[in-house]
């Protein structure tokens, strides 16, 4: 080993080695860790590609195909409350539609078991009897909780005692011998007798308003015809003005 070492070009081929292997040691832990770039993709985009896109269903899309759609009701028939009252089971399970007086918000058509609706899901409700301020407790009636950003949630809140609805729903028992009705659509189709009375008083209280505007501008004009007339009969009595001779006696003539 040593004998090999003592001669120059063996010692010119170590140090030539050497640094060879020194270089490609620095260049390897010069080069950054990291995960493999990944190869350009050599398939272009065609039209297909495209329309696929096109096809894949948006963020909006699939919001509005999460909401729960309203229910399609069949043969529904226009029926009024003491009908159901009085024949049950002559409207179970078909569809119906009622005109009516908003009461008030009740518990009376919820928890019952052999016709069960859940407090925790559903509102109830009464309705007045027609011609008077009785509520028709036999009439059950029973409708979903809205969800917030419902239009409906918005006209619950303002429903009050009198208000004229519109409900549209199943009667889906006789428990009791009463008519229990799962409503599906409710609206406020009119106000109650009091915004009615509200509304004529303003109008009235508009007229009168009116009518004293109309006083105002008469007495207005009167005061100023006076003014005017004044200012004539002083104009008239001015010194200088010719006055007016008086009319001769018919008597003292002859």
């Amino acid at each position: 080993m040593l004998s090999w070492l003592s001669s120059p070009s063996s010692r010119r081929l170590l140090l030539a080695s050497l640094l060879v292997a020194t270089t490609v040691s620095t260049a390897a832990q010069a080069a950054p860790k990291g995960a493999p770039s990944k190869p350009a993709s050599t398939h272009p985009s065609t039209d297909a590609d495209k329309d696929q896109d096109k096809d894949k269903p948006s963020a909006s899309t699939a919001k509005k195909a999460e909401t729960k759609p309203e229910p399609v009701l069949e043969n529904v028939i226009t029926a009024s409350p003491e009908d159901l009252v009085n024949k049950p089971q002559e409207y179970l399970g078909k569809n119906v539609k009622l005109n009516a007086n908003f009461f008030a918000w009740s518990n009376l058509a919820l928890d019952y078991k052999p016709a069960f609706r859940s407090s925790k899901t559903h509102l109830s409700f009464l309705i007045l009897k027609p011609n008077g301020h009785i509520p028709l407790s036999e009439l059950k009636l029973a409708i979903m909780i809205p969800k917030e950003k419902d239009s409906e949630a918005g006209v619950f809140a303002t429903l009050k005692d009198g208000d004229q609805v519109e409900m549209v729903g199943k009667v889906f028992s006789t428990a009791l011998d009463d008519p229990w009705v799962e409503v599906f659509k409710l609206k406020k189709i009119g106000g109650s007798s009091d915004d009615k009375d509200k509304d004529k008083d303003k109008k009235s209280a508009s007229a009168g308003d009116k009518d004293d505007k109309s006083k105002d501008d008469k007495s207005k004009d009167d005061k100023s015809s006076d003014s005017k007339s004044g200012d004539s009969k002083s104009s008239s009595d001015k010194p200088g003005s010719p006055a007016k001779p008086d009319k001769p006696d018919s008597t003292e003539a002859k």
